[in-house]
């Protein structure tokens, strides 16, 4: 490779960025090129990885692409895009297809660097205040840099020179940090790339000061929507494409590559950080290769079939005239003359019977007369125009399926079968038409047409989903925030292959969740070079909490039908984050059983609701609230008494142990009338019982009226079954399933509520939302204005059947006691702390309490084999258990666990264990004050501490 000198660009005092005007300045030292992230003795070792996948299908996708030409597409973005995807694949293709081919390629990143320049000098193309003006264009600078590095020798000396005055002059639009006032990764990371470019080519010591204050200001922005624990304070969706962005914003995920890879390029840069030896960036990497996707995988469908043509047809003296097929669609059954029904038809293209795996009719609904009605779906014949009038209608030929729609509801029905027959035919065509069943002025359905009247109703349209044997997989993601569950980065991130470069943990975590994804990310440079090794799964990811944002709780398993939860509770705002302090998101056996109100891009609505409503109301997911008047209309929640802002105090108590984990979110300020604390229990499945989790809810410090009340979000857009009401609902999960397993979630109240009341809520998603049913569930406060309550939540499907549940309680604490089919009974049981309470022969004292039981209820056969008890002072069994004059958190397991505590000072804990000897902590001998026969009492420091009981 060549030596080269470097035109020298004069910096303003105290700036982060340089000027446009060229002056002379003398090289200095000089690294031979490409360096920033390659270098050319990697080339053959770049070239040896074609031989196997996925590198073998990157280079020959990256060939390709490297071909095609620049499109002036009348979006500013979309033309940026395309520059960006042509420079990495063109220098990529440089590499890899070496010989008379090189020289082309070469030539291509040259062309882009001209056309990205005339893209900046067009007005209103930079656009500070815009995504679309701002992140594309740095996104481009960051490529066009790369590939010049790369294909650098094959240029002329005029032909460098020319290109770098060009990529300066862009470069120093991005300079002035300060100026942008969103998405300032992006600039920092295109900016600071190309000063690496100029202090690796012999840049003066400004180069070298601007480069360090360029690292300073990318710590600065992390430090803002990082939390100390390595975790990215912001949605998960967000935090995907910040992290691992897949190929339209680099320059925020990839300058920390362009650092790293070689760390003697920049001995005299000042603040100079290797983030691949950062600690906190590790974690943030392992933050986001395990902790942003859910087990849950989804088969997308390429095919998404807008209709292409739809009718009304009214009946009585109107049954002669032409049919209307603008607006809206109706079906309505009333008097002759105001009967209306509805058809739709949809071309199948070159689609075959073969290809299909299943096919969904979804129709969205905007507004259902005010006495219901009752929907009739039947395929019908195919020919017919758009203007059909009703005595010209298609004929029925087989009845698919009904509906009761409510207004916003999304409907959906199975039509696999129908259109796999219509296939195997030879018909290209499939036809429905609707009509209603039941007669009623105010009994009628109006759905939306496949001619959108505004922008926000093109989602609208009717469809057919179809997905067929050549479907892509990717991973869903957790709802919290501007995220949804479909859409994520990770799946389709190069980062996500190239995670393993920051730690072990990020690289097992991102091959837990590669795990049967075969979306494949773009075949840019970022993606092959600093793949170096096929990602594969070892082991799963473990349950974990970052104290900062919330606890992570997953199954030990690689399977998509494991069982995952999480807590949210972040202590800052880091962006894209709604008000849904101590949210949760579950998922079972497939799917998501419990999300949250979603994202359907800002600042679009969704199935009724308003961006601002899906962002700003807490209700609207899985939160408690205090105050919050019960019966407001669906799609108006009020204001009063929301959430006040959109973080709280993060996770204040954790532990995790033999098979049990727990954490607690504690609101902090999130509620402007109390203090909402959530503890959330993941019980994992075991040989003879199934996981489930137990939330504990308690208010405190309220100030003002009650009630207090919790909302629940099953993935569901059906009412739950209530067996019995006020006290079990069962909602099956129909919303996107993934699935056909029958998968169910049960909310078990164990707490006897005020009120229950069923509602409708947005379930947004990229180009999906749905209407669901949730639960908004009210109790009243005690006399001590506080309020305790227990919800378990327990999945099921076809294979995991529902366990037994039911409530015990009495003075001063309420509860559940569920029974599994393997005979053992687990408690949940919330108290004041107060009262000792004794049930089953098992005595306990405390905020909380998790037990498992075996050997029945008899006094002298009960055992207790896991344990958990929150803010306690004691639970016993026969000679076993614990007890403490003070409190204590504590998880055990048979003569180990973990114990916690928070009072600040060293406590006295009591254990009770036949043929006790000696209790260990962290493996070494605890002080013991006093001891007897079958008990030992210890002394427990502050924090937490691993305990084990010996036995003689």
């Amino acid at each position: 490779m060549r030596r080269r000198t470097i035109l020298q660009w004069p910096l303003l005092a105290g700036a982060a960025g340089a000027l446009p005007i060229l002056t002379a300045s003398p090289a200095l030292a000089v690294e031979t090129r490409p360096c920033l992230l390659v270098s050319g003795t990697d080339f053959d070792k770049l070239r040896g990885r074609a031989a196997t996948e996925p590198w073998k299908s990157w280079r020959s996708a990256a060939i390709s692409r490297a071909g095609w030409e620049y499109v002036a597409n009348p979006d500013a973005s979309a033309r940026s895009k395309r520059i960006a995807e042509i420079a990495s694949y063109s220098s990529l293709a440089y590499i890899l297809d070496a010989g008379e081919n090189a020289p082309v390629h070469a030539q291509k990143v040259l062309q882009m660097v001209g056309r990205l320049r005339q893209e900046i000098s067009t007005p209103g193309v930079i656009n500070k205040t815009q995504w679309g003006g701002t992140v594309p264009q740095a996104n481009a600078l960051f490529h066009l840099v790369l590939g010049l590095d790369v294909v650098y020798a094959a240029l002329t000396s005029s032909e460098r020179a020319t290109a770098e005055t060009q990529l300066g002059e862009i470069a120093a639009i991005f300079a002035d940090f300060a100026s942008f006032p969103s998405w300032t990764a992006a600039p920092i990371g295109a900016y600071g790339t190309w000063l690496a470019y100029r202090v690796t080519g012999g840049g003066d010591t400004a180069d070298l000061a601007a480069l360090g204050r360029t690292i300073g200001e990318l710590e600065k922005h992390l430090q803002s929507v990082m939390g100390k624990s390595g975790a990215y304070l912001a949605a998960p969706t967000y935090v995907g494409h910040r992290l691992g962005s897949p190929g339209d914003r680099d320059p925020k995920s990839y300058f920390v590559d362009v650092l790293s890879r070689e760390p003697t390029l920049y001995s005299g840069v000042p603040g100079y950080r290797n983030y691949y030896q950062d600690p906190h960036y590790q974690k943030a990497i392992e933050f986001y290769a395990g902790y942003l996707t859910t087990p849950v995988t989804r088969r997308l469908p390429r095919r998404r079939l807008t209709a292409e043509a739809n009718v009304t047809v009214r009946g009585g003296k109107y049954a002669g005239d032409p049919g209307e097929s603008g607006g809206l669609l109706h079906a309505k059954v009333d008097e002759p003359d105001f009967t209306r029904e509805c058809y739709l038809r949809f071309d199948l293209g070159d689609l075959t019977a073969d290809q299909v795996v299943t096919v969904r009719l979804r129709l969205y609904v905007k507004e259902v007369g005010a006495d219901g009605c009752r929907l009739e779906v039947s395929q019908v014949g195919d020919v017919w125009p758009e203007n059909v009038s009703w005595s010209g209608r298609p004929a029925a030929k087989a009845l698919l399926g009904t509906w009761i729609p409510r207004t916003r509801f999304v409907a959906e029905l199975d039509v696999t079968t129908a259109v796999r027959d219509a296939l195997t035919t030879g018909s290209r065509k499939f036809s429905v038409g609707i009509r209603s069943t039941v007669a009623g002025a105010e009994r009628f359905a109006q759905l939306f047409s496949r001619q959108p009247n505004t922008p926000d109703e093109a989602n609208s349209v009717p469809r057919l989903l179809v997905n067929t044997t050549t479907d892509v997989v990717a991973r869903d993601e957790y709802t919290f925030g501007d995220s949804a569950t479909i859409g994520g980065a990770v799946s389709r991130s190069a980062r996500t292959y190239s995670a393993y470069r920051f730690s072990t943990a990020a690289g097992s975590n991102a091959a837990w969740s590669l795990n049967r994804v075969t979306i494949a990310p773009l075949p840019m440079m970022t993606t092959y070079a600093l793949t170096a090794q096929a990602p594969s799964p070892t082991v799963a990811v473990p349950s974990r909490v970052f104290p900062d944002a919330g606890a992570w709780f997953l199954q030990n398993s690689h399977d998509q039908r494991a069982l995952a939860g999480a807590l949210w509770n972040a202590v800052k705002d880091g962006g894209h984050q709604h008000r849904d302090t101590n949210s949760l998101h579950l998922a079972a056996y497939g799917e998501h059983v419990l999300r949250n109100s979603g994202y359907n891009g800002y600042p679009h609505p969704a199935v009724g609701f308003t961006y601002a409503q899906i962002r700003d109301l807490a209700v609207l997911s899985n939160t408690g609230l205090i105050g919050y008047e019960p019966s407001f209309a669906d799609f108006a929640p009020p204001s009063l008494n929301n959430h006040v802002r959109t973080y709280g105090a993060g996770i204040v108590e954790d532990l995790m142990w033999g098979g049990i984990d727990y954490a607690t979110g504690d609101s902090g300020g999130a509620l402007p009338n109390g203090r909402h604390r959530r503890s959330l229990v993941f019980v994992h499945p075991n040989t003879g019982t199934q996981g489930y989790w137990t939330v504990f809810d308690e208010f405190t410090e309220v100030s003002g009226a009650g009630p207090v009340g919790l909302a629940w979000h099953p993935n569901s857009a059906s009412d739950p079954a209530a067996d019995p009401a006020m006290a079990d609902y069962t909602f099956p999960v129909d919303v996107d399933p993934c699935t056909d397993t029958g998968v169910k979630l049960t909310a078990f109240l164990a707490t006897p509520p005020s009120q229950v009341h069923v509602k409708s809520g947005p379930l947004a998603d990229w180009t999906d939302g749905h209407l669901g049913r949730y639960l908004y569930v009210t109790y009243p406060l005690d006399a001590a204005a506080r309020k305790n309550a227990v919800t378990v939540l327990f999945p099921s499907d076809d294979v995991h059947p529902k366990a037994a549940m039911s409530r015990v309680g009495g003075t001063g604490y309420s509860g559940a006691s569920i029974t599994h089919t393997s005979g053992h009974t687990d408690y949940a049981i919330e108290s004041n702390g107060s009262p000792e309470i004794t049930i089953g022969n098992v005595t306990w004292q405390g905020w909380a309490a998790w037990y498992r039981t075996t050997g029945g209820a008899a006094a002298d056969t009960v055992d207790v084999t896991n344990y958990l008890v929150r803010k306690g002072r004691t639970l016993r069994w026969r000679e076993y258990g614990f007890e403490t004059d003070s409190y204590v958190s504590i998880l055990a397991k048979g003569r180990g666990g973990q114990l916690l505590n928070t009072t600040g000072r060293d406590i006295t804990v009591t254990f009770h264990h036949p043929g006790l000897s000696l209790v260990r902590f962290g493996g070494k001998p605890a002080a013991s004050p006093a001891s007897g026969s079958g008990w030992r009492s210890v002394i427990v420091p502050t924090g937490r501490v691993v305990f084990e009981l010996v036995t003689t």
